[in-house]
């Protein structure tokens, strides 16, 4: 057998903005080229670009019904369609979602919810030292990332180290029924 090469490519991390239309988001397709050329030329989307990798969608409850429509359906199918003056190109859209939002702001729809694997509340912090350091952190961050990134190298890498860690293990974890059933 012929030996096939392995390429990692880093996962792709696509943000869908608050306000984005269903062309930024599905793509479009030059109708005129079509028309005058003959041949499609279609230009990806946000729902492209995520594919194998992650869509993040800020404010997720205040997205428009209509996109909310079409992301569930990409989620479900793990394809996008787009179709106009009667072309039609189908891609693929696999991706993980990751979303935030304020429920003070808006319901999110449940057959959404169900898309997300995990869901967490993120509460803010009340006590005045921690308040300073998240604060002083970000601040050493904004005057000077590289040296920020420097400093807390070593912490990242254990971090990362961990996680690694845990998705080896993964498949040999097993939950009780009662502590399945509290997730």
């Amino acid at each position: 057998g012929e030996s096939i090469g392995l390429e990692y490519k880093k996962v792709p991390m696509i943000d869908l903005p608050l306000g984005a239309t269903e062309d930024r988001v599905c793509g479009t397709i030059d109708i005129e080229k079509a028309l005058t050329e003959g041949v499609k030329a279609f230009e990806p989307g946000l729902l492209a670009k995520a594919n194998r990798g992650i869509l993040y969608v800020d404010e997720v409850n205040l997205l428009d019904d209509h996109l909310v429509d079409i992301l569930l359906d990409s989620a479900a199918s793990g394809w996008n369609t787009v179709e106009r003056e009667g072309i039609s190109i189908k891609h693929p859209a696999r991706f993980v979602l990751v979303g935030s939002g304020n429920p003070e702001e808006g319901e999110l729809r449940p057959q959404l919810l169900d898309r997300f694997g995990m869901h967490a509340e993120i509460r803010t912090v009340r006590d005045p030292e921690s308040r300073v350091q998240v604060v002083e952190q970000r601040s050493n961050f904004d005057k000077d990332p590289e040296l920020c990134l420097k400093e807390n190298y070593n912490a990242q890498e254990e971090l990362k180290n961990k996680i690694v860690s845990a998705q080896k293990i993964l498949n040999d974890v097993v939950l009780d029924y009662d502590l399945r059933v509290r997730i």
